[in-house]
């Protein structure tokens, strides 16, 4: 079980990190998934909550279309 300050912590992160919008989070998942260790992406992922409204005016919050590309054959 978590203690009180990780979880105060863990609560706080996830506000920081959910401010960044999908694209970003897209980014931390695929880092967590790809095996990386969660503090320390997690901590640097809400640093970048003050650059948040930065990563909204360049539609870097956004995440792009996803389209599968079959070779260029039709």
């Amino acid at each position: 079980m978590h203690s009180q300050q990780t979880e105060a912590r863990l609560r706080f992160l996830a506000v920081r990190i959910h401010g960044l919008g999908p694209y970003p989070l897209y980014h931390l998942l695929r880092e967590l998934v790809g095996g990386a260790d969660p503090w320390p992406r997690l901590e640097a992922y809400a640093r970048l909550a003050p650059l948040a409204s930065f990563i909204a005016a360049n539609e870097g919050d956004r995440l792009p279309e996803f389209r599968v590309v079959n070779g260029g054959r039709q």
